[in-house]
């Protein structure tokens, strides 16, 4: 198991590259302004990167005589946004469960597979008995292949350990894997996902041991910077996520919640009154709850994904923008109703759904879904001061972004303003 400091890869220097550079001859630079309020288009324009960091963005004439010095990069007519935000994750996991999809095609619910012995039990017993090295291997290898999809920064759950020493271990190799890659990584405690079955008939002791045992420690040693809770009858009751995330708030970390997806039953209220930083699903929420969201600027996450594998339904474009609420998207990765592994198909997919138009689809994977992490400042946009993790893609539109299926390929990705070699994502692992 990893153990030692923590180190954050994307900031690391890039060996051999210019620190101050401009990126020109593009389609267009499209990207949300530093405050997420409203969409920047440069036709033709640049972008200059200096020492990792957005020095500026704008007209390329104006820019390339006021940076002469600067290294050129040529982005071949071709569109630039800021890279993708995954805000929503479970990537640490071994197994697959395709044979559950095909029980779903025939019409077995979430509930029914789940206590057949399927679901997530079913990954966490194959994870339990992955070795160590493995799963941090394949999760290095995820990134990087996210990376190569054009995600920069992705938000990465644990979940599939249940127990205790479950989740220690997986956070853990959370942050083993993320010393390997150059992605900007958000490691987050998901410690209520479900019950553990040595603790049937002990729930309040299972809280009692997350509150006072588990989050002090993953406090203590750096092992993450969110928490998580799975409120939904199928998981945990209000006041059990009330609890831990209460406590989590009290030890100085973020807070976050998978809310009211098969239910109502009041995760997303939870979520306004705590202050969260989001809350995910919501497609069982109404109008009501977005609303209460809007007013405590808690952003609201969309997983398509996993919406369309459940037979679920996606909240209306039009009564979003009524609610004032931000939302983003996400791919909500996992092995049973997300095996998604492309953002952009995935907001593809929620443009079709809900009614999003280019503007609001760029925003929901760029800023707003910075925001979902507590990053907006440093990242899911190209102002100044920004990071310079930034994609040129193969098009030349905004618009097209959600109109190619299958998605619109990267042609470069650049982290902190580096150019990235994108790697074959089956074989290599950064150092």
């Amino acid at each position: 198991m990893t153990v030692g400091p923590s180190r954050d890869a994307s900031t690391r220097p890039v060996a051999g590259r210019t620190a101050y550079l401009i990126l020109h001859n593009t389609s267009e630079v499209a990207t949300m302004d530093a405050a997420g309020e409203r969409l920047l288009r440069f036709p033709r324009g640049a972008v200059v990167f200096q020492d990792g960091r957005v020095l500026e963005v704008g007209n390329a004439g104006d820019l390339s005589r006021r940076h002469a010095d600067a290294r050129p990069l040529n982005a071949n007519g071709h569109l630039v946004t800021p890279g993708l935000v995954d805000c929503h994750t479970h990537m640490i996991f071994a197994g697959q469960r395709s044979a559950e999809f095909q029980r779903r095609l025939a019409g077995d619910g979430y509930a029914s597979i789940a206590a057949a012995g399927g679901g997530i039990r079913s990954t966490v017993a194959a994870t339990d008995r992955e070795k160590d090295d493995a799963l941090e291997r394949n999760l290095a290898t995820r990134l990087e292949r996210w990376r190569a999809n054009g995600c920069t920064s992705v938000e990465v759950k644990s979940g599939y350990g249940l127990t205790p020493s479950g989740e220690m271990r997986l956070l853990d190799l959370m942050r083993g894997a993320t010393q390997r890659v150059p992605t900007r990584v958000h490691r987050t405690a998901l410690l209520l996902h479900a019950l553990p079955d040595e603790y049937r008939g002990r729930r309040r002791e299972y809280v009692d041991e997350m509150c006072s045992h588990v989050l002090p420690e993953i406090r203590r040693r750096d092992l993450a910077s969110a928490v998580d809770v799975f409120c939904d009858p199928v998981a945990f009751e209000v006041e059990e996520c009330r609890r831990v995330l209460t406590r989590a708030v009290e030890l100085g970390l973020s807070i976050k919640l998978h809310a009211d997806q098969f239910e109502r039953t009041g995760g997303a209220q939870l979520a306004a009154e705590l202050g969260a930083q989001s809350a995910d699903h919501l497609e069982s929420a109404i109008e009501e709850d977005w609303r209460a969201l809007a007013e405590a600027g808690v952003v609201g996450v969309l997983l398509p994904a996993a919406a369309l594998t459940l037979g679920q339904r996606l909240p209306e474009a039009r009564w979003l923008r009524k609610s004032g609420a931000r939302w983003a998207v996400a791919t909500d990765f996992n092995p049973g109703t997300a095996p998604a592994q492309s953002l952009l198909e995935c907001a593809a997919l929620a443009a079709r759904l809900c009614g999003f138009n280019a503007e609001e689809t760029l925003s929901a994977i760029t800023w707003n879904a910075a925001r979902a992490l507590g990053a907006e400042h440093d990242v899911g946009h190209l102002t100044p001061g920004a990071w310079g993790d930034a994609v040129v893609w193969e098009c030349e539109s905004l618009e097209e972004l959600p109109y190619w299926m299958p998605a619109v390929r990267p042609d470069c990705v650049f982290m902190r303003g580096a150019d990235l070699a994108l790697p074959t994502v089956e074989r290599r692992v950064w150092p």
